[in-house]
């Protein structure tokens, strides 16, 4: 808190003499000794240190004997550890310890390259992931800035996500196929974990990290399948490689109905939007594989009707599958949330003016007309966003 604007108070009456000296007091002495920019400067020295060290390896990888590589690589492991060790102590107040352990957790991942390397050990880079996540699960425990835990996080669910739907019958050659159904994966998964997270004190720390993957990978997942639908594409999908993500959406909902701190009402949000999301993904249920735009306007299939045609179909899904979702953060008040997916409605009005108009937009009075919507667009956003947020948060069951 600066102390201009503990002056401003003070001078407004607000706070007492006696309340300022003691804020400032309390600020002095639990003032954080190190701040987000000094660690974030810090992991980018080690990672330039390090990539220098990787670029003279790879001058004379081949001149290397593999004894000579494990030894370097188990003396640094050992050495890091070491440093672990030794900062232990200070790891709240420290910095040192985080960077330690970042670059502890980033040998780990490349000490299992190498040693598949040397001894030829032929394995998907998924798996790689999976292992080194569930090898380093208790040390990213111990990590205290955000983003140790979100590297952490981030390289789980790649690993875990690509794992399991390779599992569920997805080849290796199939890796741009299999892409829709890790997309709809991803965000239930992490959703799930979330939910654990928030129930076990050990994995409490975790929480930020995974609402975060959440979130991102359900704009992602949104996004592809109104993309992909609207263009008349995601037909003759196969099953099975769903069948993760539909147990994933399961235990899911089972939360979402047990879980104390929602009313009916937000359940009923949170499984409306769950269930829609599923339905996008859902092969030539509700699309039909025809759309009646090109990307540009114009009329691509004349005999479509208007309301039956994918690419009018997916933005009203999308827009529905938000709405939900907003009403949900709004009424539980979560106002970040809130303005993130009120905001992605907005846009995605305008994408739908652009996608009607195709190139009547180009033209000096549609060039005009555009602007002014996302002008106008956007100062009823700015202007509406907290009025919005009172009214979802006043709903009730």
């Amino acid at each position: 808190m600066s102390n201009n604007k503990l002056n401003q108070w003070l001078q407004a009456g607000l706070i007492t003499p006696a309340q300022h000296a003691n804020i400032l007091s309390f600020e002095a002495n639990h003032r954080p000794p190190a701040n987000g920019w000094l660690y974030s400067f810090m992991v980018l020295g080690a990672v330039i240190i390090g990539l220098g060290i990787l670029s003279l390896i790879a001058a004379n990888w081949h001149n290397i004997p593999d004894s000579v590589k494990l030894s370097a690589d188990f003396a640094l492991l050992g050495l890091l550890a070491i440093g672990i060790y030794t900062q232990y102590p200070q790891r709240q107040r420290g910095v040192w310890f985080e960077v330690l352990l970042a670059g502890f957790l980033v040998l780990c991942l490349a000490s299992i390259g190498l040693i598949a390397d040397i001894f030829n050990v032929t394995s998907k880079w998924y798996h790689a992931l999976l292992f080194w996540a569930f090898s380093t699960f208790l040390l990213s425990l111990f990590a205290r800035h955000l983003w140790t835990r979100l590297l952490w996080v981030t390289l789980f669910i790649q690993g875990m996500c690509w794992s399991v739907v390779a599992a569920s019958g997805a080849e290796s050659g199939q890796r741009l196929e299999a892409l829709p159904a890790v997309l709809l994966l991803a965000p239930l998964l992490s959703a799930v974990l979330y939910y654990a997270a928030s129930h076990l004190k050990a994995l409490y720390g975790l929480r930020s990290s995974l609402f975060f993957w959440f979130q991102l990978s359900a704009i992602c997942a949104l996004a592809f399948a109104d993309i992909a639908r609207s263009g008349g594409e995601l037909a003759n999908y196969p099953l099975a490689w769903l069948l993760p993500a539909y147990v994933m959406a399961g235990v899911l909902a089972l939360g979402i109905v047990l879980h104390r701190e929602y009313r009916w009402f937000n359940r009923a949000l949170l499984l409306g939007a769950l269930g829609l999301l599923l339905l996008y993904y859902y092969p030539d249920f509700v699309f039909s594989g025809q759309s009646r735009y090109t990307l540009f306007g114009s009329e691509a299939q004349q005999a479509v009707s208007f309301w039956q045609a994918d690419d009018l179909r997916a933005p009203l899904l999308t827009l529905t599958i938000l709405f939900l979702y907003a009403l949900h953060a709004g009424n539980s008040g979560q106002q970040r949330t809130f303005n993130i997916v009120t905001f992605l409605i907005g846009l995605r009005f305008v994408i739908v003016y652009f996608q009607a108009m195709g190139g009547l937009a180009a033209t000096g009075v549609g060039l005009i007309l555009s602007g002014s919507l996302i002008i106008g667009i956007t100062w009823l956003w700015y202007r509406g966003r907290d009025r919005l947020h009172a009214w979802a948060q006043g709903l009730r069951a």
